[in-house]
């Protein structure tokens, strides 16, 4: 494992490939992944009624998110690195198209979380035809593309560090995570935070 690795969140449309890249990161690193929240939740009935999209307005479903995403980085605090998926910036991105207002309220928390962590980014991202065939949540790609585009920018403006784009879309995910770690091998020593700026991305 490439020395003092910081977590590692993924981003990146739906479809991309977060999950599946995840679990094979957090094997070939020894860390602990942490999925996707939104994709729990939005299995709950309770919180997506069936015929939703993860497009809908959904104020209570974000400020829900923002809480249990915020308590389990709580109860991880000290613990040390994890790879994790979405995590602030992709439930910015979009609670900042749904519900606006709440992502507005929950973003000085959500900023100070983001620094506690000091976190290291890696966009992912996969061609079209590719994002189509993996498409298993109710909705419109093109939502999907555009919050995955915004969650990079959310990363940026909360002063995260960002790994170039990585297309998830052709090769094992076993290699992936392989080229993965060797950019981390690479890129670790000399990555530091940004200066927070406003976010651009919703």
């Amino acid at each position: 494992m490439p020395a003092a690795l910081p977590s590692l969140v993924l981003i990146g449309p739906h479809g991309a490939g977060k999950s599946t890249l995840g679990r094979a990161l957090a094997v070939r690193l020894g860390l602990p992944f942490h999925p996707e929240l939104g994709m729990e939740l939005a299995a709950d009935p309770a919180w997506r009624p069936p015929g939703a999209t993860a497009a809908d307005a959904a104020a209570a479903f974000d400020q829900e998110l923002f809480a249990r995403e915020l308590a389990r980085d709580l109860a991880w605090a000290g613990q040390g690195p994890r790879i994790v998926e979405t995590w602030h910036p992709g439930n910015l991105a979009y609670a900042a198209r749904r519900s606006p207002r709440v992502a507005a309220a929950w973003l000085p928390a959500l900023a100070r979380a983001c620094r506690a962590e000091g976190a290291l980014v890696l966009p992912l991202t996969a061609p079209r035809r590719v994002l189509e065939r993996r498409q298993h949540e109710p909705g419109d790609l093109g939502f999907f593309l555009e919050v995955g585009d915004a969650a990079l920018g959310w990363a940026r403006g909360l002063g995260l560090p960002c790994l170039p784009v990585l297309d998830a879309g052709g090769a094992p995910p076993e290699l992936l995570a392989a080229r993965v770690v060797a950019r981390l091998s690479g890129a670790a020593p000399r990555l530091r935070p940004l200066r927070p700026a406003p976010p651009r991305g919703g």
